[in-house]
């Protein structure tokens, strides 16, 4: 009978232990290869020593600055002695610096390249859209606060790769609130709202991963029978640009903060299909 009840007690604590390790919800039957988290805090922040492991301050009720840097670019790591090739990091802790008007200010990251193509939603064609990597969020805390997250950058290369049908007529993006254009694409509040009861990760990767561009463009749709003249009319587009392609520069997130005190970032090491959602774009 002892040796019935030991034995079950050891099932027990072994089951116990295997639903202790079972990934959390919403996230992949994959490997975790980075994490930190991102806490919202009432007064700046001057020793970034604070807090242990990695870690991102931001301002609890404004915008901050997080600016992305890849760590595949020998300029990037040249800047940060000790940086690996492919790897992660929290380069810069303080966010809560962030300053429209001082372009280094803010936290930064550094990222590997995700690998992925441009292309014109609707029309992928062969572009590479699943990620070397795969980014999770969560909120936790207390519930209510709740931030956006919007992947912002500068545009170095207005014919976008030569991916336009016609010429560029203006993009429609807004400015982003440290400068360069916003994605019409973000993390919502639906998304990082603290709910009441148990909290979930969820698959953010076309978000932080990506920019999405609308544009208009002068398309030609035909030609003039009497003068010959080409015949155009103005059509909208939308392209999905990769942080750290070449037509983009001084990538950063603009973490809108509406008093979240806290938000986790897991990365692991599966892919996501940045087009899946492409659908839902406005």
């Amino acid at each position: 009978m002892k040796r019935i009840l030991i034995t079950s007690l050891v099932i027990m604590m072994v089951v116990g232990l295997g639903t202790a390790l079972a990934n959390p919800e919403g996230t992949p039957d994959a490997n975790r290869i980075f994490k930190f988290n991102v806490v919202g805090v009432d007064n700046p922040k001057n020793d970034m020593e604070q807090g242990s492991g990695s870690v991102i301050f931001v301002n609890l009720n404004e915008p901050s600055k997080i600016s992305l840097v890849c760590s595949d670019d020998p300029a990037v790591r040249a800047e940060y002695p000790g940086l690996e090739a492919g790897s992660f990091d929290i380069l810069n802790k303080n966010a809560t610096d962030s300053d429209v008007d001082e372009p280094t200010s803010g936290a930064v990251i550094a990222l590997p390249d995700p690998n992925l193509d441009p292309y014109i939603v609707g029309q992928k064609g062969d572009a590479d859209t699943w990620s070397a990597y795969s980014l999770y969020i969560r909120s936790l805390g207390r519930p209510g606060g709740w931030a956006t997250i919007t992947t912002c950058a500068d545009l170095v290369d207005s014919t976008f790769g030569g991916l336009l049908p016609g010429d560029l007529v203006r993009i429609l993006n807004r400015t982003g609130y440290f400068g360069g254009y916003a994605s019409v694409e973000q993390v919502t509040r639906s998304i990082t709202e603290r709910p009441q009861g148990k909290s979930i990760f969820t698959n953010v990767t076309a978000e932080l991963l990506t920019i999405v561009f609308k544009v208009e463009v002068e398309v030609q749709i035909g030609t003039d029978p009497d003068t010959g003249e080409p015949i155009t009319e103005v059509r909208t587009y939308y392209i999905r640009v990769p942080i750290f392609d070449d037509m983009l520069e001084n990538e950063y997130w603009e973490y809108d903060n509406n008093g979240l005190k806290l938000l986790q970032v897991w990365i692991y090491d599966n892919s996501t299909d940045v087009s899946a959602d492409d659908g839902a774009l406005p």
